[in-house]
């Protein structure tokens, strides 16, 4: 038997390949190293914090030896100082000689000097700042009472005399000023004792912060780095699996099939089984139109470049939004649901074209009256002149009342409406809203009337809020109305809480539409056939207040017969 000879080279270059790490293992090394690094990160992060702390600590008692001790030591001086005054003209007034005065001279030169270094260290200090000023303004006070002795000395007998007779209310105002100073005192001592427990209290509350981070940080890096980086490999060598077991279109959001130049579906990813409802073993092999709804339409959009296309799937509309790719062999037809995308996209449309028409009338209206009184003011009567200033207050009211609406409907969308709690009397709104609308609706001859019970309590809630929920709600009733009608505002006061109906004998509301009345920009006349317009945004505006304030609208309404809209607001929330 012969043995074949295997070259070293080729031996060495085998060894190699068996001992080259796959790439879930090189991922794992990789991890490891960078849960390493954040655990030695974290050591040096607490010991820097320690290092930190003890030296703002070192820093504070530097600030407390450069503030809190000169004050203590200038208030003691400028006691001092006041005794060298009070000594030299006392000294003055007995000799009468100019060199006797010395020792008030040199006493109130350091004085202003004290007065002025305790300034400077009282800024930012507001209790201590103003005792200073009090300080500053009896020492100015009793320089001046000094200084009108010195001048009555000067004068001769007459004057010592009378400095004599003043020496009392010189004691009497240095008294004054040695209490303020006392009082001084207590305030720096004060200072002093809250500066060194602040320092304790900041000192170890850093230290056990500091400390406890840095522990717990440890402790979930180093269970990161016990645990981790194993399940990490794991799931590496599992996605490596699934990727060498099918192919990248699995994973993506969008539903994705093959079809070959027969239209044969060759091709067909989990998307695609979550979208239509059909596995990919039924799919597979079968003609694309009759798995996939409409399948000619979706080609044809998707060459036409159609954003949505609308198609029934598993019994529900939806908006399809496809792409199509050819190349030699076949096609492959990207389908993604945008039934989301084309209800905003609707919702903007149907927003623009609101808004516009909603804006538009009231801005007309106010055009034309403002360009009648500029061009023809002095022509018209006072009567007609009184009439368009009033019809421009009102359409400028109809036009901040949209704005208002969209301004909340925004913040409503953003979850930003502030919601205000306070005591509110449910009585006084109603009656408020209830005015206000019965003079709107004098036009169209429609009353608005108020029923309360005999008493009613406070609710705890916010009052601009009830309010523009109630104006939303009865000037719908009013808009709705026949001409000459009637709409009742009837407030009932329950235990847990106020209930109030907004009851009309307008047109009604078809069935079908009970629930589409309160989503946004909806309006049973879309088209205004009725003449009857609004922004689409009040019953959606009110139902979301009447949420927010932790209560319920709801509506009951029989075609042709009225409609009640009915709020329940809890007396707490």
């Amino acid at each position: 038997m012969m043995s074949t000879a295997v070259p070293a080279s080729s031996i060495r270059s085998r060894l190699r390949r068996r001992v080259r790490p796959s790439a879930a293992t090189l991922a794992k090394r990789r991890v490891q190293a960078a849960l390493a690094t954040l655990l030695a990160l974290l050591l040096v992060l607490v010991a820097i914090g320690f290092i930190g702390a003890i030296v703002l600590y070192r820093s504070a008692e530097n600030r407390y030896v450069d503030v809190a001790l000169p004050l203590r030591t200038l208030n003691r001086d400028v006691l001092f100082r006041l005794t060298e005054e009070e000594s030299g003209v006392r000294g003055y007034m007995l000799t009468v000689q100019r060199r006797s005065l010395r020792p008030y001279f040199v006493g109130r030169r350091a004085l202003a000097d004290d007065l002025h270094r305790i300034r400077a260290l009282t800024r930012g200090r507001p209790e201590l700042a103003l005792r200073t000023q009090e300080v500053a303004r009896q020492a100015q006070s009793l320089r001046a009472f000094y200084d009108k002795l010195i001048t009555f000395v000067a004068d001769g007998r007459e004057g010592r005399d009378r400095a004599r007779l003043d020496v009392l209310d010189a004691e009497l105002r240095s008294g004054e000023f040695r209490t303020t100073l006392g009082l001084m005192q207590n305030d720096v001592d004060a200072f002093i004792a809250e500066t060194r427990s602040e320092q304790h209290r900041t000192y170890i509350a850093t230290l056990t912060i500091l400390g406890t981070a840095g522990g717990l940080g440890m402790l979930i890096a180093a269970m990161l780095l016990a645990r981790v980086p194993e399940r990490l490999r794991r799931a590496y060598a599992e996605q490596e699996q699934e990727a060498q077991a099918s192919q990248a279109l699995e994973h993506v959001s969008e539903a994705v099939f093959l079809v070959d130049d027969d239209h044969v579906v060759r091709y067909w990813n989990r998307a695609a089984e979550r979208l239509y409802g059909t596995s990919s073993v039924e799919a597979l092999g079968r003609p694309a139109r009759s798995v996939v709804p409409d399948y000619d339409e979706l080609v044809e959009a998707a060459e036409h470049g159609d954003r949505f296309v609308p198609v029934m799937l598993q019994g529900t509309e939806r908006w399809i939004s496809p792409v199509v790719n050819a190349f030699d062999g076949g096609s492959v037809l990207a389908v993604r649901d945008a039934t989301g995308a084309y209800a905003l996209e609707r919702a903007r449309t149907d927003f623009v074209a609101t808004a516009s028409h909603e804006l538009r009338t009231p801005l007309t209206a106010v055009y034309g009256g403002a360009s009648t009184l500029v061009a023809r003011g002095d022509a018209l009567s006072p009567a007609h002149r009184r009439s368009l200033l009033n019809m421009i207050v009102e359409q400028s009211e109809h036009l901040t009342r949209i704005v208002d609406q969209l301004l909340v409907s925004a913040q409503l969308d953003r979850g930003t409406l502030r919601v205000d709690e306070a005591e509110c009397n449910v009585a006084e709104l109603c009656s408020a809203v209830v005015h206000a609308a019965n003079v709107r609706a004098a036009a169209s001859n429609v009353n608005v009337v108020l029923q309360l019970p005999s008493a009613t309590r406070p609710l705890r809630s916010d009052a601009s809020l009830i309010r523009q929920l109630l104006i939303n709600l009865v000037e719908n009733a009013v808009k709705y109305s026949v001409e000459g009608g009637l709409v009742l505002v009837r407030v009932t006061d329950t235990e847990e809480s106020v209930r109030i109906d907004v009851v009309d004998r307008g047109i009604g509301i078809p069935s079908a539409d009970l629930d589409r009345i309160f989503e946004k920009f909806f309006r049973l006349d879309a088209e205004m056939t009725r003449g009857v317009g609004g922004s689409g945004l009040g019953l959606y505006i009110s139902r979301e207040i009447a949420e927010q304030l932790g209560g319920t609208l709801t509506v009951t309404s029989q075609l042709g017969d009225g409609s009640t809209f009915s709020v329940r607001l809890p007396h707490r929330r």
